[in-house]
């Protein structure tokens, strides 16, 4: 077999085994996993529930920028979180914002939020680092300014830290909002697979919607880094530490209300995964275990996944002349067409269904390629713009 009989082979085979393998094997293994489990509880017959022995302080962190629209309505999920009051704090910090975000949170100063306003728009993370700085907590609780905590998710993240072998919890975030339909596929997936992660002792990075982390395992970073959410849990677990993910701790945030803002939020994403890639190499090494495993299925792979998808189809549109590949490379034209017939469809108003999901996949994947492409080069700036979201009238629409 020639070499390009291998590409297009291996261009497909590689993300089909990311997307649909991978996730199969994980089900199989976590299945093995969890029968163990239940076989040791039945001859052990002990406590199986996590339940939290103290309330160790706490401080929730969030880094804003012009969140205006959204930033009292997130003090007020935060204040009023189940958690005692005297054991809890939140820090705003400001970046740069040029909007009322800062005057507002200031006006929850007698409630216990403390305001840090930094005129300089330097990006999420040296915004957190500074404010972390200041915390008081012993556990570290990360949020976004336009995410809503539900009352549980402090004490369902917290109670995980009663064993002293786990250094970060990940929470689950639920999208909502009319244009909610094809993220929110996208991330009941995710949300599969970390739950079998989890029974795997495999959990990667987490989500900047809500984790937390115990406050003295907070590392340093290189403040340039856009991907904070997945490089500090990781970091966290190079450190010889587990990282949890408990879907009980819940909090809320609209989906992006157009494509072209999803696509941004993707290339950066992108961006960041190339510096992910280099801060987080050492867990790729065989001996990791599970840990490995899981960065090579669930993200190398998914990372490499536009460019392996690109060279599939290269090498096939040169490879016509014998039958076999004429055929494949006709399911490729087929798929992307649904694609593009995804994209097209809902501008003529006419219900695109299914085939949005597939307009999202080839999206998302062009955003990624994109924007990795950018991290290499060094072209991503670490400061954000904020994603426009549904607004808040949409939401009863869940």
């Amino acid at each position: 077999m020639d070499t390009l009989s291998w590409i297009v082979i291996l261009g497909l085979a590689l993300p089909g085994y990311s997307y649909v393998g991978y996730p199969v094997l994980l089900f199989v293994m976590a299945a093995l996993v969890q029968t163990g489990r239940d076989v040791f509880y039945l001859l052990r017959r002990g406590e199986r529930r996590t339940r939290s022995g103290g309330t160790p302080s706490v401080s929730i962190v969030m880094a804003a920028y012009n969140e205006q629209d959204s930033i009292a309505e997130t003090l007020e999920r935060c204040l009023a979180v189940d958690y005692p009051a005297d054991r809890l704090e939140v820090i705003v910090g400001s970046d740069g914002s040029d909007d009322e975000t800062v005057a507002i949170s200031r006006r929850y100063g007698e409630r216990g939020v403390r305001t840090l306003d930094f005129s300089e728009r330097r990006g999420k993370l040296s915004v957190v680092e500074d404010c972390v700085r200041e915390a008081r907590g012993e556990v570290i609780v990360l949020t976004d300014a336009n995410t809503r905590l539900q009352p549980a998710a402090v004490a369902n993240l917290v109670r995980h830290f009663d064993d002293r072998r786990v250094g970060a919890v990940c929470g689950e975030l639920r999208l909502g909002g009319k244009e909610a339909g094809n993220e929110g596929i996208y991330w009941r997936y995710e949300v599969a697979l970390k739950t079998l992660e989890n029974r795997l002792n495999a959990v990667l990075g987490a989500n900047g919607a809500l984790y937390a982390v115990r406050r003295e395992l907070f590392p340093d970073l290189p403040r340039h880094l856009i991907t904070d959410d997945f490089v500090i849990p990781m970091k966290v677990r190079a450190g010889g530490y587990r990282v949890v993910y408990d879907p009980e701790a819940v909090a809320e945030e609209d989906a992006p209300v157009s494509a072209a803002a999803e696509f941004r939020r993707r290339m950066r994403i992108g961006a960041g995964n190339w510096q992910a890639l280099r801060h987080c190499g050492a867990l790729l090494a065989p001996w990791r275990g599970w840990v490995a495993l899981s960065f090579w299925s669930h993200k190398v792979l998914r990372w490499l996944t536009p460019y392996l998808l690109v060279a599939a189809f290269a090498a096939n549109a040169l490879l016509l002349a014998h039958p076999l590949w004429r055929v494949v490379f006709a399911g490729q034209l087929g798929f992307y067409a649904l694609a593009a017939s995804g994209w097209l469809l809902p501008k003529a108003r006419i219900p695109a269904g299914p085939l949005r999901t597939v307009t999202y996949f080839v999206v998302v994947n062009a955003a990624l390629g994109a924007g990795m492409a950018r991290g290499v080069l060094g072209l991503q700036r670490a400061a954000w713009q904020r994603t426009a979201r549904n607004p808040a009238a949409t939401r009863g629409e869940r």
